[in-house]
């Protein structure tokens, strides 16, 4: 028979195990995504040159993540059923950034330069998808991860937002644009958890962008070497 203080005991040395598990799934999480993010910026900075077929070891070793960590779609952010509500919630940061950028091409005097043809919609969609897988690496991988890390909402994003920034390196209006969208999806993702709608509020903001600047500022939209050539 077990008496009360034995009891206490094993409740205790249960309790001491489940601690020592979560620091040690912390633990190996905090490296993962440590070496993914070595891996996409050694891609930015010299394997995309050098030896570009290795974005297919990144991708396949974000598969395995998911698949080691029981990730779902919805879980993280493909999803459609509630677009509508994501979309009126992301409207409030999409809003005001779409604002500032017309105001900014209003005094470039590029606003009314930019190409309003039938066959710009294919392009616009193209980078429109680019800016949801954009997305799916910074909300629904790092973001993602970083929530079993650090839970408190405000630090996840901050983190993330800087994470993010970062792979903008040396572009000084990406990584200004980056960090502000950056905090901004990340706590509309906390909200709705919805890619999609990040996506294309990502794509409306860097087609903007990318042409109410001169050009000689943003250096094409590149980032790494590609920013000096």
């Amino acid at each position: 028979m077990t008496t009360p203080h034995q009891a206490n005991s094993l409740q205790k040395d249960e309790t001491l195990r489940a601690c020592l598990a979560a620091k040690n799934s912390d633990l190996w999480t905090c490296l993962e995504t440590s070496l993914i993010y070595s891996l996409v910026q050694i891609y930015i900075w010299r394997w995309q040159y050098t030896w570009p077929k290795t974005v297919w070891l990144i991708l396949l070793l974000l598969l395995a993540s998911h698949l080691w960590h029981r990730d779902t779609l919805r879980g993280l952010g493909f999803r459609l059923d509630n677009f509508a509500t994501a979309v009126r919630q992301t409207s409030w940061a999409a809003i005001p950034l779409l604002l500032l950028l017309v105001l900014i091409g209003i005094l470039s005097e590029r606003l009314w330069a930019i190409p309003l043809r039938l066959e710009s919609v294919v392009p616009a969609m193209r980078y429109a998808l680019w800016g949801t897988f954009q997305q799916y690496g910074s909300q629904g991988y790092f973001h993602h991860r970083l929530l079993k890390i650090i839970p408190p909402p405000l630090w996840s994003s901050t983190i993330n937002a800087v994470i993010f920034m970062t792979f903008h390196i040396p572009n000084p209006v990406l990584m200004i644009f980056t960090l502000l969208g950056g905090f901004a999806c990340s706590i509309l993702y906390l909200h709705s958890r919805n890619l999609f709608v990040l996506g294309v509020f990502h794509g409306a903001i860097g087609l903007l962008l990318s042409n109410v600047f001169p050009r000689e500022w943003l250096h094409n939209m590149r980032v790494g070497p590609g920013y000096f050539r």
